[in-house]
């Protein structure tokens, strides 16, 4: 019995691999190495910028569904490093108390924002700069309530309740060189997000 299960083992040892398994294997290493270029690939450009400006996408884009939904006026304000949602009461801009929309979004310091509103640049502060923002009648009445009181930062970007917006052109500005990314707002186009090698046009 010792020798006949001696053959059967060396038998089956040397029958090697089936076809089904050498093409699991195959296909399993085709996976690995396409997240592998991916990853590779990711690494490449600027993942921190990418992030950042794929967020304020995101963002953008709720607030400005929000707006539709709720029947109320938001906004948008841009700093340097960071931003953040304000909602219109009829009386002052502030930031939505709750949810993802609520308090300041601050980036790294290697993330650089630059904001262009109707193709001119925008001067970009933390403190507040009603200059900045589109001379609408939301901001002005906002700025009569709020002149004396710490709501007086206004929003530079609007995402009114009818649906539209303030078309903006926001650069997001990583550590490497040649891989800034762009969020981009128009009334035709929505908000959109584009790569370094993507042009997308208002």
């Amino acid at each position: 019995m010792t020798v006949l299960r001696t053959i059967l083992s060396t038998r089956q040892r040397s029958q090697g691999f089936t076809l089904i398994e050498l093409l699991v294997v195959m296909v399993i290493m085709g996976i690995i190495a396409s997240v592998a270029v991916l990853s590779l690939g990711a690494l490449g450009r600027d993942p921190p910028a990418e992030k950042a400006a794929r967020q304020i996408a995101d963002l953008a884009g709720l607030a400005a569904q929000e707006a539709v939904m709720q029947g109320q006026e938001y906004g948008l304000r841009i700093e340097p490093h960071s931003y953040k949602f304000l909602v219109y009461d009829g009386r002052a801009w502030s930031s939505p108390t709750d949810g993802p929309l609520s308090g300041s979004h601050v980036l790294d310091d290697s993330i650089k924002l630059a904001l262009t509103l109707e193709g001119a640049p925008v001067t970009l502060a933390a403190a507040p700069a009603s200059s900045d923002a589109p001379a609408t009648a939301f901001t002005q009445a906002a700025q009569t309530a709020s002149s004396d009181s710490a709501q007086s930062t206004l929003p530079q970007v609007l995402l009114l309740s009818s649906g539209e917006l303030t078309p903006f052109t926001l650069a997001v500005d990583g550590p490497q060189q040649g891989a800034n990314y762009s969020v981009t707002g128009s009334l035709l186009k929505g908000i959109q997000m584009a790569a370094p090698d993507e042009h997308t046009t208002q």
